[in-house]
């Protein structure tokens, strides 16, 4: 199941702190979907998942200035 944060304006580290709560919640393989228009979020948000629980995260630019992260429970 997918479930979605929009972050739009939101600044390091609060969608990482509510990707983090959210995902806390959730089953294996259930993914959030972080929208954000900072560029470093990007970075910061995938580092902190990758590093932190070893989750599978994906980034795509989907409008100008507009990330989708997309980070996988495991």
């Amino acid at each position: 199941m997918d479930y979605k944060i929009d972050a739009i304006g939101e600044m390091c580290p609060l969608p990482i702190m509510r990707a983090e709560i959210k995902l806390l919640e959730l089953k294996p393989y259930d993914r959030v979907i972080l929208k954000t228009d900072h560029s470093c979020s990007s970075a910061s948000v995938i580092n902190h998942f990758q590093t932190k629980y070893d989750y599978p995260c994906q980034v795509q630019q989907i409008d100008e200035g507009i990330w989708e992260i997309i980070i996988e429970k495991r």
